[in-house]
């Protein structure tokens, strides 16, 4: 069994680099990628560790980079990267975009736009939180489920899960919480084209957990004609059996590459386990036999 989509400390996730090892080996993962948001700072911990105290299978390489897609955002990951071209590249990118001006950006935004629609906040002062390490958009997301107010003047589904105020309802150009964010990250061809230019092989992760797309079949035939992809996260802690089997045959039809992650956060996506997602994966070695 395999996982090749998770997330330390380094970006969003709430597990450090050795808490990540140490799970791999107790769910006996062969294979694992730490796929960070837009950074390779975990492969950097990793040089100064002895990996195999804490996880004797392999590690793959891998970036999960955030970028525009027309109005909305989409990621691709990379896999089997060279590690020093891609932190190079991050590097040069993000220099006039530091984390903590952005994250502050979308903090202010999102809050304006709560106060706007007559919810019930704190004063923004008094909202704790560190935008060298947090992210302003899940800072406002708890910051509105603390009052339970609130919720009789949102949608049912956005109460349930920050993935849901983030992708369809902060990511959607129609309602009163999206920001245009497209300004604050490269665009998909760019964020290919650095991939490739460090060594890479591109995937698309997710493809079905874009709520803003109307109709999910079509956001994936748009993409794949547009861009030069070579790989599919096939399987995924959100997709339901019969997207998979979509995935898969796709991947068999057009010759793409297969992978497969549970996309595990630590506490900060509870719902999701390592490996086993939902209780729904079991992503096997055979994926990546083609490719690794």
């Amino acid at each position: 069994m395999i996982d090749l989509h998770m997330h330390s400390t380094h970006s969003d996730g709430a597990d450090s680099i050795i808490e990540l090892l140490k799970k791999a080996q107790d769910m006996n993962l062969t294979h694992i990628a730490i796929t960070d948001h837009d950074n390779c700072n975990g492969y950097n911990e990793l040089k100064n560790i002895d990996i195999s105290q804490y996880y004797n299978g392999t590690i793959i390489p891998g970036i999960e980079i955030k970028c525009s897609y027309g109005k909305n955002l989409i990621e691709v990951l990379g896999y089997k990267i060279n590690i020093e071209k891609m932190q190079k590249w991050v590097a040069e990118y993000y220099k006039d975009k530091s984390r903590e001006k952005i994250q502050t950006k979308y903090f202010n935004i999102l809050y304006d736009k709560c106060i706007q629609m007559g919810l019930v906040m704190n004063e923004k002062s008094k909202i704790d939180w560190n935008p060298k390490n947090d992210w302003g958009s899940v800072t406002i997301y708890h910051e509105i489920k603390k009052h339970p107010e609130n919720k009789e003047k949102l949608p049912e589904d956005l109460w349930e899960e920050f993935d849901v105020f983030s992708k369809k309802y902060c990511g959607n150009p129609q309602h009163e919480f999206y920001i245009d964010k497209t300004q604050d990250y490269p665009s998909t061809q760019e964020a290919i084209d650095a991939i490739k230019s460090c060594d890479g092989l591109v995937f698309l992760p997710h493809l079905f957990i874009y709520k803003w797309a109307e109709n999910k079949e079509k956001l994936i035939d748009d993409i794949l004609e547009k861009y030069e992809i070579d790989g599919i996260e096939c399987m995924h802690s959100n997709f339901s059996e019969e997207q998979i089997e979509y995935l898969i045959n796709l991947c068999n039809e057009r010759k793409y590459y297969k992978s497969g992650g549970s996309d595990y956060h630590g506490i900060n996506k509870k719902n999701i386990e390592m490996g086993v997602g939902k209780g729904n994966l079991k992503i096997p070695e055979e994926f990546i036999k083609e490719w690794i």
